[in-house]
C-alpha cells in the first residue's frame, strides 16, 4: 500500500479524496461524479490522477462496475472516518439548539424498532425541536452497517451482534418471545405444549426471507423441527394473518401485545426456553462529538427507557 504519511499534503488536490469516496460507494464512475456534482469525465480524469498518486490501479472494470483493488479497500478504510469527521466539523455547529434546528436525521432502523420506538420518539421531537425532519431508512442488519460507514445514517437501530471498531453502541431495549395464535385456535387453548407447538403449522417472520428463524436453529439443536406454512419479512401483517388462520407465530413481546385485543390474539409462553434479544443504537465514531448527534442519541436513550419500564416483557 502507498505510503501517504510522506506525501506533502500541499501538493494535493483534497477533493480527490471525495471523489475517490464517491468512486468506492458508487462503483461507477457516472454515478460517483454525479454524486459530487462532476461530469463524467471530470471524474475519470480525477480517478486518474487518483491511480498516480496511489500508485495502483485502484479500480478494475467487471460487468458489474467498479471493483476496488485490496489497496483502493485500505486506504478507504484510512480515509473514510477522516472524511466523516471534516463532514461534521463543518456541518455541525459547536452549539446545537433542537428548539429552533432545522436538521434532517437519517436513522436506520429495523421494522421492530419503528414500531417501538419511533412513535415515541416523534412525539417527543414535535413537542422539542418542531423544525426537525427524521428520514427513516430500512433493510437488514449488514444494510444498516453499510448506511452508517458510509456515512448515509447518523444512528442505526437493531440487533447488532457484531463488535466494529470505529463503532459505539448503547443498550436501547431487551426483549422477549411468546406464542401468539387466534383465541379459537382449534388446537392450543389455554396452555401450550411442545408436542402442541410441533404439531402445528407456523408463521415465520425473517428479514433475511429464508424459512429458518432462531427458533428452527434452536428446535433442530434438540434434533426436533416445526412446520412452516409461511414465511414473510413484514412482521406488521403478522397479527392479521394470525386472526384469520390456523397458524402459529413466535413474536417479540412488544408487537404481540399491540395487536392481541384488536386481532383476537392470545399470547401463550413458548414451551421451550429462549433467550431474550438486545435491542442497541450503533453510531460511527466520527459522529462521537457532534452536538446533535449527541442530542439525538440522548433523545432516543430516554424513549427507550421510558418504553422499557411500561412492559415487563413477560405473561
Amino acid at each position: 500500500m502507498t505510503n501517504i504519511h510522506h506525501i506533502n499534503l500541499a501538493g494535493i488536490d483534497l477533493n480527490l479524496l471525495v471523489v475517490f469516496d464517491a468512486l468506492m460507494t458508487e462503483q461507477n464512475v457516472t454515478r460517483a461524479g454525479e454524486r459530487v456534482g462532476l461530469s463524467q469525465p471530470a471524474t475519470s480524469n480525477a480517478l486518474a490522477r487518483l491511480r498516480s498518486l496511489a500508485k495502483d490501479g485502484l479500480f478494475t472494470r467487471t460487468a458489474a462496475g467498479l471493483r476496488p483493488t485490496p489497496t483502493a479497500i485500505a486506504l478507504h478504510q484510512q480515509l473514510r472516518p477522516a472524511l466523516q469527521q471534516i463532514q461534521v466539523v463543518l456541518l455541525d455547529q459547536s452549539t446545537f439548539d433542537p428548539a429552533t434546528s432545522d436538521r434532517v436525521f437519517a436513522i436506520g432502523m429495523s421494522d421492530y424498532v419503528e414500531f417501538t420506538l419511533l412513535p415515541h420518539l416523534m412525539q417527543a421531537i414535535q413537542t422539542l425541536a418542531p423544525q426537525i425532519s427524521v428520514q427513516i431508512r430500512s433493510g437488514d442488519r449488514q444494510k444498516l452497517l453499510s448506511l452508517l460507514d458510509n456515512g448515509e445514517i447518523d444512528l442505526a437501530c437493531g440487533v447488532f451482534p457484531e463488535k466494529i471498531a470505529w463503532h459505539q453502541e448503547q443498550l436501547l431495549l431487551q426483549e422477549s418471545y411468546v406464542c401468539v395464535c387466534r383465541k379459537n385456535h382449534p388446537i392450543i387453548g389455554s396452555s401450550l405444549s411442545l408436542e402442541e407447538y410441533l404439531s402445528v403449522s407456523h408463521l415465520l417472520v425473517s428479514v433475511k426471507q429464508d424459512r429458518i428463524g432462531r427458533v428452527d436453529t434452536l428446535l433442530a439443536e434438540q434434533n426436533l423441527k416445526r412446520h412452516i406454512a409461511l414465511s414473510t419479512p413484514h412482521f406488521l401483517t403478522a397479527p392479521f394473518i394470525l386472526a384469520q388462520t390456523d397458524l402459529v407465530a413466535t413474536l417479540a413481546y412488544r408487537v404481540a401485545l399491540a395487536f392481541v385485543n384488536n386481532q383476537q390474539l392470545k399470547l401463550l409462553p413458548l414451551p421451550f426456553a429462549i433467550s431474550n434479544f438486545s435491542v442497541f443504537m450503533r453510531w460511527h465514531q466520527s459522529t462521537e462529538t457532534s452536538p446533535a448527534c449527541q442530542w439525538l442519541r440522548s433523545l432516543a436513550l430516554s424513549i427507550a427507557l421510558k418504553v422499557d419500564k411500561t412492559i415487563s416483557g413477560t405473561i
